[in-house]
C-alpha cells in the first residue's frame, strides 16, 4: 500500500509529511453523506445507489427526503429481512452552518435477538460529522441516555464555537487520497459528557493524544456490495511519539462510503482487555460476535502505517476475528480481537422519509451549528 501523509498542522498533533500521490477522490464530505438515485433532470428518484436500476445518483441535499434507509442485519438464524437498527446519512443546516448527522434509530426487533442486539427501542439516536479544510471528524453523539462531546485543542480559539468540536474524533484528512492510500496522526481529544450547548465557554485543562490511522480500500460489505471505502481507526491513546498506539487497548473503526455515508462499524479491543462493566474479556466479546453471524469476516491485508507500527492480516478463526499489531523496531506485539460489529449496507426501502428525517433532525443539540 501506498502511504498519503499530511503536515502537522498544530504543535500537539503528530502527523507525517506529505508526499506525491495519484489523484484521489474528492472531499471527505462525499463519503460522509447517502447519495440519492436521480432522473435527467437532477431530482432525486427512487432507487439505491449501486443498484442496476440507478442510473445516475448524488449526494443527498438538506431537507431533501431520502428514498431508503440503512438497515443493519439481523441473526442469520432468525428468518427476518433485517436487523434493530436504522440509519441515514443527511446533511442537516441550521443557523448559517451544515452539519452530517448519522442517525440510529431503533426498530421492534423481528424474531429472536442477536446475542449482542441493544433491544432498549428508546436509545434513538446520532453521530454529528463535518469537515474543515485539514480533516474530516466526528464532533459528537447524542441520544436521550448519553450525550457525549469530543473537543480539541481547538478551543483554546474556539470556546464559545462549534469549532471547538472540530478535530475531536478525526476520520481522515480532508481530501480522500487514492485507493490504496494509508495516513495516521496524533490529536489532541477530551471526552466531554453532556449536551454540546452546555460545555460552551470553558475549555478542558488536559486533552488525550488519541492515534487515528486510515486507509482508502475497496471493502466488500455484508451485502455483498463492493464499495470504495474511507476505513478510518481510532485508538484509545497513542504512544508519545505519535507512531505507534502505545498502551492503548480499544480501536473504534468507522467505513465510509461515497454512495452511503457511514457504513459500517466496529470495536476492537487488546486481547488482554476486559470490558469494566460486564467483566467479559476481549475475547469472550469475539467469541460473542462470532456467533451472532451479523457482520461478514473482516478482511484486511497486512499494512505498515509508520517504522513502529505494523498490522498483520485478519486472521478469521472459527471463533474469533483477530489481527497482529506489531513495533519491528522494539519487538512488541498484541493480538486485537473484533468485540463489536454494525454493517448498514442492508437497504430498505421508506414508506415514509419525511417523518424519519424529522426525527433525525430533532436527534442532536445547537450547539454543533453555534
Amino acid at each position: 500500500m501506498k502511504t498519503f501523509l499530511l503536515a502537522s498542522v498544530t504543535a500537539a498533533m503528530a502527523a507525517s509529511m506529505t508526499s506525491a500521490q495519484p489523484q484521489g477522490f474528492g472531499p471527505i464530505a462525499d463519503f460522509m453523506v447517502m447519495d440519492v438515485c436521480t432522473g435527467p433532470d437532477g431530482k432525486a428518484v427512487s432507487g439505491v445507489p449501486g443498484d442496476k436500476g440507478c442510473q445516475r445518483h448524488r449526494d443527498i441535499a438538506p431537507g431533501e427526503t431520502p428514498h431508503y434507509t440503512l438497515q443493519n442485519f439481523p441473526a442469520p438464524t432468525s428468518g427476518c429481512a433485517a436487523g434493530p437498527v436504522s440509519k441515514i446519512n443527511v446533511p442537516v443546516s441550521r443557523f448559517t452552518e451544515t452539519r452530517i448527522i448519522s442517525s440510529t434509530l431503533r426498530q421492534v426487533p423481528c424474531g429472536k435477538a442477536a446475542p449482542d442486539d441493544d433491544d432498549d427501542l428508546e436509545r434513538n439516536g446520532a453521530s454529528i460529522q463535518w469537515h474543515d479544510d485539514g480533516y474530516g471528524f466526528i464532533m459528537g453523539s447524542y441520544s436521550p441516555v448519553s450525550l457525549s462531546s469530543f473537543e480539541s485543542d481547538l478551543c483554546a480559539a474556539n470556546k464559545d464555537s462549534s469549532q471547538r468540536f472540530f478535530r475531536g474524533w478525526v476520520i481522515g484528512p480532508a481530501e480522500v487520497p487514492a485507493l490504496g492510500a494509508t495516513g495516521y496522526g496524533v490529536f489532541q481529544t477530551k471526552l466531554q459528557k453532556g449536551a454540546a450547548s452546555a460545555n460552551m465557554g470553558a475549555c478542558a485543562l488536559r486533552y488525550s493524544r488519541a492515534l487515528t490511522t486510515w486507509t482508502v480500500d475497496k471493502i466488500t460489505y455484508t451485502s455483498g456490495r463492493d464499495l470504495i471505502s474511507v476505513v478510518s481507526s481510532h485508538y484509545s491513546r497513542g504512544a508519545p511519539d505519535g507512531q505507534s498506539p502505545g498502551e492503548a487497548m480499544q480501536m473504534e473503526q468507522t467505513f465510509w462510503t461515497r454512495e452511503f455515508g457511514l457504513s459500517r462499524w466496529k470495536k476492537w479491543a487488546r486481547e488482554d482487555w476486559v470490558h469494566p462493566r460486564s467483566d467479559k474479556s476481549a475475547l469472550d466479546l469475539a467469541a460473542q460476535l462470532v456467533a451472532a453471524g451479523r457482520c461478514s469476516p473482516p478482511v484486511h491485508s497486512p499494512v505498515t502505517f509508520t517504522p513502529a507500527m505494523q498490522i498483520g492480516g485478519t486472521d478469521d478463526g472459527a471463533e474469533i476475528y483477530s489481527r497482529i499489531i506489531s513495533n519491528p523496531g522494539t519487538g512488541e506485539q498484541h493480538k486485537w480481537v473484533m468485540t463489536l460489529c454494525e454493517d448498514y449496507t442492508n437497504i430498505s426501502s421508506l414508506a415514509d422519509g419525511a417523518k424519519v428525517l424529522n426525527r433525525v433532525s430533532t436527534l442532536a443539540d445547537d450547539g454543533y451549528w453555534e
